[in-house]
C-alpha cells in the first residue's frame, strides 16, 4: 500500500465528533423509539445499528478502493504535504462519505481523495476546499449539465433538454451552476408579450468550472 495512503488510513478512518444539530436529532429519535412499549428498545437498536454500519461501510469501501487504485502510483511523501491542510480536508471528506447515499457522489469523493494524494496538498488548500464544497452542493443533473456545456460551449439555455426532466428543473439547475461560479451567461435575446416572454442566454463553462471538472470529474 502506498505510504501516503497508509498514512491517510491511519490518521483518519473514524473520528470522534462533537454533537451537532443532526446528532441531537438522532439522539431525540433514539430516545423516542425507546419509549414505544415492548418493541421500542430492539427497534432503536436495529435502526441505529444498521445506520451506523452503513456509514462505516461507506468509509471502509471508499478507502480500500483508493488504496487499490493508487497501489502502483509513486505518490509524493507525506512530508511534501501540509499536514494540517490535508487533515482538514480528510476530516470533511470522511463526514461527507459517511452520509452520502448516492453511489455516483461517493465515486466523486473517492476521486477527490486520490487527487489530493497524487498532487501535494500544500499552499492550495483554499482552492481544494472550494472544490470539496462544490462537490457537496452539485447534483448529478448539474454534473451532467456541466459536462454537456463543456462539450457544447455557448449553447442557448432554452435549447437544453433531457428526456423525462422538466425544463424548469434544467433552467433552475443552470442558474444554480451560475451561482456557484461554474458557468457564466450572456444575454441572447429578449422576447416580450404573452406566454412566450423569455430571456434566453448563452451559457458557457467558467474557468473555475473547467478547473473543477479537471480536478474532480476526470
Amino acid at each position: 500500500m502506498p505510504v501516503c495512503v497508509n498514512w491517510f488510513l491511519k490518521n483518519k478512518i473514524y473520528k470522534e465528533k462533537k454533537m451537532d444539530g443532526k446528532d441531537k436529532i438522532e439522539l431525540a429519535v433514539n430516545a423516542g423509539l425507546q419509549l414505544i412499549p415492548y418493541v421500542g428498545s430492539p427497534l432503536a437498536t436495529l435502526y441505529f445499528g444498521a445506520k451506523q454500519e452503513k456509514r462505516l461501510e461507506r468509509i471502509e469501501k471508499t478507502l480500500k478502493e483508493v488504496a487499490e487504485d493508487l497501489k502502483n502510483f509513486q505518490l509524493p511523501g507525506i512530508e511534501q504535504h501540509n499536514k494540517e491542510e490535508l487533515l482538514s480536508l480528510i476530516d470533511e471528506l470522511t463526514d461527507r462519505i459517511e452520509n452520502e447515499h448516492l453511489e455516483s457522489k461517493r465515486q466523486l469523493y473517492k476521486k477527490y481523495i486520490e487527487k489530493i494524494l497524487i498532487t501535494p496538498t500544500n499552499g492550495n488548500y483554499e482552492e481544494r476546499k472550494i472544490y470539496l464544497d462544490l462537490l457537496n452542493q452539485v447534483t448529478p443533473l448539474q454534473i451532467e449539465l456541466l459536462v454537456f456545456l463543456l462539450d457544447n460551449p455557448n449553447v442557448v439555455d432554452l435549447s437544453i433538454s433531457k428526456p423525462g426532466v422538466d425544463p424548469v428543473i434544467i433552467r433552475s439547475s443552470i442558474l444554480q451552476l451560475e451561482n456557484y461560479g461554474l458557468v457564466v451567461s450572456r444575454l441572447h435575446s429578449i422576447t416580450l408579450g404573452g406566454n412566450e416572454a423569455s430571456t434566453p442566454k448563452y451559457i458557457s463553462v467558467s474557468e473555475l468550472g473547467k478547473r473543477f471538472k479537471s480536478f474532480c470529474l476526470e
